[in-house]
């Protein structure tokens, strides 16, 4: 501690162990998005089906479900064409939490519900939450619900197509050669390890502050918020909540090449990090469904699954960073 940072891969010239990281990210990120393709196109066919009358609601339900898993696991790359315009697939797809009253509005309008006219409207109305509301909701295949609803589903499948095509023509490209294109954020190999160390962190701060502590009251003088929960309808909140933490840890381990961990060269820290990951996953593994009952009737095993993941936040946020000689864009501040 205190003496010069020696990078261990300057001293086999020609190689950049950092170059086979962003590489193996971008693979990882286009994969995950290919599988959400498949799976929001599994979805829409299991709606068709089910308002056609040749499919159940529980195929539908899983239909959606399933899609969750590999959306909620991208959820740490919050930049690309999943947030710059004028793509912004982010919102299109997953804002919450749900609006139900300009659901219901559109329910009860006479307003034409393609996935074609979806594509003209507001986030509220549109993507998964949307998709979720109807289908965990009152009714489901009453006829009107069921042409919504299919709408919808058809236009989760066009922006997770137009998503992941998003990321094999262009993207993949720019995370793993960002010298590139001039046009983006990142210049050199370590812009872009910049990027994913940074992700890490807000993604957990966000699990922690957002997707757990707006629920829990933290922002409310700690009276609960149970209306806050995402995935509220199906009762998925914590298993999306697990799903976000997986992606995070993928990117720390890597999945088709290494990961960040791969990056830090003091063994011990890294062996905590893992160790860090699995506490994070074991306490929200505690944590009972639905969460929106949880935060009210046992507020203090949601406390310990965020004092878990504040340990893992900062660990990323100070020893990991500074191992990997990260610029932080996130301050001691943000996500409490």
């Amino acid at each position: 501690p205190g003496g010069p940072v020696i990078w261990w891969w300057a001293c086999t010239p020609g190689t950049d162990p950092r170059a086979d990281v962003i590489e193996g990210l971008a693979a990882d990120t286009t994969a995950r998005y290919e599988s959400f393709e498949v799976r929001a196109a599994a979805l829409d066919d299991a709606v068709s089906a089910m308002c056609a009358g040749t499919g159940s609601l529980e195929d539908a339900r899983e239909a959606w479900q399933a899609a969750r898993e590999p959306w909620k696991r991208s959820q740490i790359v919050a930049f690309g064409p999943v947030l710059t315009f004028p793509e912004r697939y982010g919102p299109k797809l997953d804002d919450w939490p749900v609006d139900a009253d300009a659901i219901e509005a559109l329910v009860a309008s006479d307003a034409p519900v393609s996935a074609a006219d979806f594509a003209a409207m507001g986030t509220a109305t549109r993507g998964l939450p949307v998709v979720e509301w109807l289908l965990y909701g009152e009714t489901p295949d009453e006829p009107r619900r069921c042409a919504v609803l299919a709408g919808a589903a058809g236009d989760v499948r066009a922006n997770a197509s137009m998503l992941a095509d998003a990321w094999r023509v262009d993207w993949q490209q720019r995370l793993s050669s960002p010298e590139l294109a001039a046009d983006d954020d990142w210049d050199t190999v370590q812009d872009v390890v910049d990027e994913w160390v940074n992700r890490s962190v807000y993604t957990v701060a966000d699990l922690r502050g957002l997707r757990l502590g707006k629920p829990l009251g933290d922002d409310s003088g700690g009276v609960p918020q149970p209306q806050l929960v995402e995935s509220r309808p199906s009762g998925r909140s914590l298993q999306d909540a697990r799903d976000v933490l997986q992606g995070v840890r993928a990117a720390w381990r890597g999945e088709a090449g290494p990961g960040l961990r791969s990056l830090v060269e003091d063994a011990a820290l890294a062996d905590r990090v893992d160790g860090l990951f699995d506490g994070c996953d074991a306490r929200l593994a505690e944590v009972p469904e639905p969460l929106a009952t949880t935060v009210v009737e046992q507020p203090e095993i949601v406390a310990r699954a965020q004092e878990a993941l504040q340990a893992l936040q900062i660990t990323m946020q100070l020893e990991v960073a500074q191992a990997l000689s990260v610029t932080l864009a996130f301050s001691d501040e943000d996500g409490d």
